[in-house]
């Protein structure tokens, strides 16, 4: 049987529940971002949602998840902006730091609207980042990757 979230922690000793750190929190967001495929600049604001969760026994595991939710802005013209964005990572080191890894993903896009003909494609800005590196008991790097990724589309 699998148990998820302070279920779990309730079935666990005391101190193992002690031990567990889950944080969410949901806040506004406001920001000025630029869109690199057509040099304009807008001003938004949505909601971030985030979710940590951290546990130190009986190694150290580290996982967090956040989410850009109903972010909207407008430039100065009056040209509408989305931007979803989305990331996670995730940590696992033993109580000696080795033998570790690590994982992160994130995705982000700056989706522009009201089309009016003068830029038909490659208006939208897409950025994709992955990474990972593990860590063996002798503290030897294993394996590990970086993939930064931007297009317009």
């Amino acid at each position: 049987m699998m148990l998820v979230g302070a279920a779990s922690a309730l079935l666990l000793p005391a101190s193992k529940a002690a031990a567990q750190a889950t944080v969410h929190t949901h806040v506004p967001v406001s920001a000025v971002l630029s869109n690199p495929c057509t040099g304009e600049a807008f001003q938004g604001s949505g909601f971030i949602h985030m979710k940590i969760y951290e546990v130190f026994d009986p190694n150290y595991h580290l996982s967090i998840e956040a989410n850009v939710e109903s972010f909207q802005g407008t430039t100065l013209t009056g040209v509408r902006y989305v931007v979803p964005l989305q990331g996670a990572s995730h940590t696992i080191a033993d109580t000696d730091t080795v033998p570790a890894n690590s994982t992160v993903e994130e995705i982000a896009q700056l989706i522009r609207q009201a089309e009016d003909g003068s830029l038909v494609t490659g208006d939208d800005f897409y950025f994709r980042f992955s990474s990972h590196y593990t860590y063996n008991g002798n503290g030897d790097l294993t394996a590990s990757f970086s993939d930064p990724t931007t297009e317009c589309r």
